[in-house]
């Protein structure tokens, strides 16, 4: 098969591209036909095409990473990503390490989710609406299919002759990098349901129907969960493999990774509302499409080149062929919801007494989210639209204080809302007032003693004393659990935001310094680490070579030994691998800098606070999420109506 694997592939993505076009044309014929028994056949046909094209997509997944592990050079992207002394397991993930490679893998993730949609009892029985959701669906797998097939071609053969390969990028041979982009494609394809489903409803006038709404919850929550999860995970490859110290840099790529999940969760909040009152189904509506299109413009910034990036591929191809695909995605959009806004019904809900509503800190939440992902958003394009507006050709590319000041207040605002939403759960039962006024108090105290140890701003000082006081307020809140576990999961995920909140905050006062030690000699920093040079150790394995110097880390007694070393590759490159000790309230991370003699080395020191508990809040966040997948309200739509 080596050396013709690019005819078969290309043969697979081309039956895969008819086969789609085969699912929509059943399915939109199914819709002109009058007897239901006609519809029903047209709709099986449409999804027996459809299914054989989840088939070949997989296959032709498998026939991709089977010329990576047999080294067939005779495939661009083989000799371009792989080598023959690369492992195993980065032989593996080098087939989603390239452009086309990980477009693949995100179509073959939208086949499955969209099957595993399709074949799942709670689609209905209304067959109109199963026809347009087969036709929408069907015509996005088809629009991956197209752009595999006629631009980013991931079977194209090598132009050259080659016999070992070039390798693949150091700074992606590491573990957090090969689960990270699987992880964050899965969470894009789950949010492809979301958009099937609203656009289907509404041109099948269901969109009343409360059984629409709990198909939603589900599919969103599965995005949301492995979209956090993949942002975790690339968040966790940014810190222990790029050396520099850090998790998140506000980089183009990153900022669009995280405005789907903003908009995600936005959208799940408007879902929740919806079962409070029907003033938040038009909005529902309007938001649960966008995750989705924002996946897709986050795949097109990435391989357009348009906005300079770490993490992008460069110009490519299929950028504009993904810019039209963009287009008509986003042109159903504004046709149903202008659609929507005609048909849709909103009852009258009874007014209440209640100091705090619900409905209203819901209505606000959504507005943080929302308004944040749009400042994100227009300050990572800012240096396109301000040319355009200005007539400048000078780029320019708003600072990481500016990020961090907007998600600074934005999750404040958050987390005091949070705050508000626990009050609310026991606002009618006894000790309401005492209740509060001890959550407040709290939370008073703790910001004033923030404040006045540790030398911290104030902005912090807030932020500590208002998730403070919404942590203590979660904890008195009932937990009540008796239509399954959706407040628990809820709750879980709020602490982790409260907990990711803090935590960011202090980690952003972290201590740098560069100290150079000789050998057996203790040098103190900050007056409670010690740090001595044990010896120089040097390693090979893989063709690669590592060399570093072994450093004992001691405080309070205890003592660690942490090798920062440099990796230098069989293709040349080298990277600098960092150590990293870590205890409950502080991280020590080393970065080996040089050799100054035969017993002296220079190291660069980062005393990073609350790292461990950054790691746990988004572990949280995405515990929770997991949980309320499969633990939702019975009888409600969403998972945590008390009042309105």
């Amino acid at each position: 098969m080596a050396g013709y694997i690019h005819y078969l592939g290309a043969g697979f993505l081309a039956v895969n591209f008819i086969l789609c076009g085969l699912a929509v044309f059943w399915g939109i014929s199914a819709l002109k036909k009058e007897s239901q028994a006609a519809k029903k056949i047209f709709l099986l046909g449409g999804r027996r095409a459809f299914f054989s094209a989840m088939t070949i997509s997989i296959a032709s997944f498998v026939l991709l990473i089977a010329a990576f592990l047999g080294n067939d050079f005779s495939v661009a992207a083989v000799s371009q990503y792989s080598s023959t002394k690369l492992p195993f397991f980065y032989k593996l993930s080098a087939a989603w390490s390239g452009s086309a490679g990980s477009l693949l893998l995100w179509s073959v993730c939208t086949f499955i989710c969209f099957t595993m949609w399709l074949i799942s009892p709670g689609t209905g029985k209304n067959i109109r609406f199963n026809n347009i959701a087969l036709s929408v669906g069907s015509a996005v797998c088809m629009g991956f299919s197209a752009i595999l097939l006629f631009s980013a071609r991931p079977f194209a053969s090598s132009s050259a002759t080659v016999n070992n390969g070039t390798g693949l990028n150091p700074l992606l041979q590491n573990f957090w990098n090969v689960v990270h982009p699987p992880i964050l494609f899965i969470g894009y394809s789950a949010l492809l349901v979301p958009f099937v489903i609203i656009i289907a409803a509404v041109f099948a006038d269901v969109i009343n129907e409360t059984a629409i709404y709990k198909q939603l919850r589900r599919w969103l929550l599965f995005g949301i969960c492995f979209l956090a999860l993949g942002i975790a995970t690339g968040a966790r490859w940014s810190y222990v493999e790029l050396g520099w110290g850090g998790y998140w840099v506000w980089d183009p790529v990153e900022n669009m990774s995280l405005l789907p999940w903003l908009a995600a969760v936005a959208a799940l909040h408007c879902l929740t509302g919806v079962s409070i009152t029907d003033r938040f189904r038009f909005w529902t509506i309007v938001l649960m499409p966008v995750p989705f299109i924002l996946c897709l413009v986050a795949t097109f910034v990435i391989r357009s080149g348009i906005l300079q990036s770490l993490h992008s591929f460069g110009q490519s191809k299929s950028s504009p062929v993904l810019l039209v695909f963009i287009g008509c995605c986003l042109l159903a959009w504004l046709i149903s919801v202008i659609r929507a806004a005609k048909i849709i019904t909103v009852r009258r809900t009874e007014p209440n007494t209640l100091i705090l509503k619900k409905r209203r800190m819901l209505f606000w939440a959504i507005v943080v989210l929302v308004f944040t992902a749009a400042v994100i958003g227009v300050a990572t394009f800012w240096p396109i639209i301000l040319p355009a507006f200005t007539g400048s050709n000078s780029k320019t590319v708003l600072t990481r204080d500016f990020y961090d000041r907007v998600v600074s207040v934005a999750g404040i605002l958050a987390a005091f809302l949070v705050g508000l939403a626990a009050v609310a759960d026991f606002q009618r039962r006894s000790g309401f007032m005492l209740k509060s006024v001890s959550c407040c108090g709290i939370g008073l105290v703790c910001a004033y003693i923030v404040y006045k140890n540790g030398n911290n701003s104030p902005l912090l000082s807030l932020a500590c004393g208002i998730c403070t006081f919404s942590f203590f307020a979660i904890l008195i809140a009932p937990w009540d659990s008796s239509n399954g576990i959706g407040k628990i999961s809820s709750n879980i995920s709020h602490l982790g935001l409260l907990l990711l909140v803090v935590a960011a905050g202090f980690s952003s006062k972290e201590l740098t310094a560069q100290l150079q030690l000789d050998k057996g000699k203790i040098m103190m920093l900050e007056g409670k680490y010690e740090f001595v040079y044990d010896s120089f150790k040097q390693q090979s394995a893989d063709g690669i070579n590592r060399a570093g110097p072994e450093i004992i880390v001691r405080k309070d007694g205890l003592s660690k030994k942490l090798w920062p070393h440099n990796n230098v590759y069989p293709n040349g490159r080298n990277t600098s691998e960092a150590a990293v000790y870590t205890n409950l309230f502080e991280d020590v991370y080393i970065v080996f800098d040089g050799i100054t003699g035969q017993d002296s080395v220079i190291i660069d020191v980062k005393l990073k606070p609350m790292m461990l508990w950054l790691w746990v809040s988004l572990l949280l966040i995405v515990a929770g999420t997991a949980m309320a997948i499969f633990g939702g309200r019975k009888n409600n739509i969403c998972n945590e109506v008390v009042f309105e």
